[in-house]
């Protein structure tokens, strides 16, 4: 894809991992005003009711019977009740500092039982961040306030007696095992928490993720398909303007044709102007379009039954060109797929261009043989030379090995000196071979396109014959067409390679 779309937001989403992402998923974790508001109610409500029930046993309204009170127990019902604020209090900023937080009303615990439930609000808080040694060191300390406090403050306020011996171990014993059960409890819990929120933190996460790779796709597809329009244009363009460029030399320089033929040569200049401009709009059309309104219909593309077709217009236009296939071809070509079509098109039609414009009026020869399962090939040939007769200039891009422009073209039509180029990628990316060069005085384009085989469609033909010229054994009539626009088709004879 492009750079200049790596890392943007499409569709109004952002890649996953960047800040922006981050910050959205820290901003699904957060909790509302309300959604604090009930849990630090309920955490205050429990601190309370515990307050009031630690006060009715100092007030001794539960019996006689009860354990002495210290004098000091008002004192620390008084304790007891600010501590519990100020746990609570603190409570709210529990998932800023929960280490801190957990520790704090951990410590308050030690002088408050009011502070309890603030306490485990804050080890459930901090076990949701699924941290398992703080986990552990945390509640070990809030477990250690609790029962220090049950040894030393309960029987200040008259809650448990102040015996020794056997009957405090087992007091301490049972308080000890239900201190630890609430604190697992509320610890479970909170890990239980952490764990739905880190499942549904990562579906939120695969969901953003997918959704932009998706867009990514998306895009990288449309760029594919405009590179793709790119080089149908250079292909179909370069073949109309070529024509009309060449057709346009013929009436800058015969003046001395008959009005008849100068009238002939001007519509054709003026039709093949006119199909490139349609062409040139449509393919500018396509490249246009954003993708958010309506896909316009794309014309379809032509295929091998469509090379007769090109080299009957070609030889109307004035470049006398041979057809060479097997007779089996065109009923195979059912099977052939339309992408190798289509190729094998674009490479009969790009080579006829540059044979005009390197080698005017040169005789082109183009072969076509292959069948399912054995692939389909093609050769082009051309004299070299100029007009055929100089040998000094050589088709297509190789103009640049001979010191010659590449830019302009033997005659006088210019050149982007990407035709080979860009011929060899087109076979090369549908797994096919390319080669192009000089041999034995003429310029040969010969390429190989894969056809998978279907339905053991019966094969007889060229196969392989075509890459290696010195093995052709076969004759190629070829038939002659004038303005009635006849195509240029002629069929070869089985061959021995």
């Amino acid at each position: 894809m492009d750079s200049r779309f790596a890392g943007s937001t499409v569709a109004g989403s952002t890649v996953a991992g960047s800040p922006v992402a981050d910050a959205d998923l820290v901003d699904a974790d957060r909790l509302s005003w309300w959604e604090h508001a009930w849990r630090l109610a309920v955490v205050w409500i429990a601190g309370m009711l515990l307050w009031v029930a630690v006060g009715s046993f100092v007030a001794g309204s539960w019996g006689e019977d009860m354990p002495p009170v210290s004098p000091a127990a008002p004192a620390l019902l008084v304790i007891d009740l600010v501590l519990g604020h100020v746990a609570v209090a603190v409570a709210a900023f529990r998932r800023r500092r929960p280490v801190g937080v957990a520790v704090t009303t951990g410590a308050l615990t030690l002088l408050s039982m009011s502070a309890t439930p603030a306490a485990l609000l804050a080890l459930t808080s901090l076990a949701t961040r699924r941290r398992l040694p703080v986990l552990l060191l945390v509640s070990a300390f809030q477990l250690s306030a609790a029962l220090v406090a049950e040894a030393a403050i309960t029987p200040l306020l008259g809650l448990r007696s102040t015996g020794s011996g056997d009957s405090l171990l087992v007091d301490l014993s049972i308080s000890a095992v239900f201190v630890t059960l609430i604190h697992v409890v509320f610890a479970l819990v909170g890990w239980n928490a952490g764990s739905r929120r880190e499942l549904v933190r990562s579906w939120r996460t695969q969901a953003r993720t997918a959704h932009s790779e998706q867009a990514a796709r998306v895009s990288q597809a449309r760029l594919a398909e405009r590179a793709r329009i790119a080089r149908e244009m250079h292909d179909v363009l370069a073949h109309r303007l070529s024509l009309v460029a060449m057709h346009a030399g013929v009436l800058a320089h015969r003046t001395d044709l008959p009005e008849d033929d100068r009238r002939a040569a001007a519509e054709i200049v003026r039709a093949g102007a006119h199909q490139a401009l349609e062409e040139l709009r449509e393919v500018l059309g396509v490249l246009r379009d954003d993708g958010d309104g309506p896909q316009a219909v794309e014309a379809p593309q032509p295929g091998l039954s469509a090379i007769p077709t090109l080299v009957a217009e070609v030889t109307s236009s004035g470049q006398h060109v041979t057809l060479e296939a097997d007779p089996q071809l065109w009923a195979l070509s059912v099977s052939l797929p339309a992408s190798t079509g289509r190729h094998a098109y674009r490479v009969v039609q790009e080579s006829l261009t540059n044979a005009r414009k390197h080698a005017p009026g040169a005789a082109v020869a183009v072969a076509l043989a292959g069948g399912p399962s054995h692939g389909l090939t093609l050769a082009i040939t051309n004299p070299l030379g100029r007009a055929g007769r100089s040998g000094a200039a050589p088709t297509g891009d190789a103009v640049a090995g001979e010191g010659l422009d590449p830019r302009e073209g033997v005659g006088g039509l210019p050149s982007g000196g990407q035709g080979l180029t860009g011929m060899a990628e087109r076979v090369q990316l549908a797994g096919g071979r390319f080669e192009a060069g000089a041999q034995a005085g003429r310029f040969a384009v010969r390429a190989w396109l894969p056809w998978p085989a279907r339905d053991a469609v019966p094969y007889g033909g060229l196969a392989g014959s075509l890459l290696s010229p010195a093995s052709r054994s076969g004759a190629a009539a070829s038939s002659s067409s004038g303005t009635s626009g006849q195509d240029h088709v002629s069929t070869m004879g089985e061959q021995d390679g």
